[in-house]
């Protein structure tokens, strides 16, 4: 990764954790409605990919729970706990 997608990287973990703590309960995201058009944009896509999996792996850092799949993309929402 350059230093350019490491940058929206960074921008796009810090508006998950934000934004995912706003959701309401029950409230069902994917992961780029979560974070916003405008930020997830810049990633490319191989980028969206490997962050796609890194959120997967490190759910409670994000403060999310999988709920299931519509189609490929994976369906979060905020956890209770």
């Amino acid at each position: 990764m350059n230093d350019m997608q490491t940058s929206a990287w960074d921008k796009v973990s810090e508006a998950l954790k934000v934004n995912a703590a706003k959701l309401l309960p029950g409230q069902e995201r994917k992961i780029r409605a979560i974070i916003g058009e405008t930020l997830w944009e810049p990633l490319q896509h191989k980028n969206r990919k490997l962050f796609g999996k890194h959120v997967r792996a490190d759910l409670s850092y994000y403060g999310l729970v999988f709920v299931r799949l519509a189609g490929t993309i994976a369906v979060y929402k905020k956890s209770c706990v």
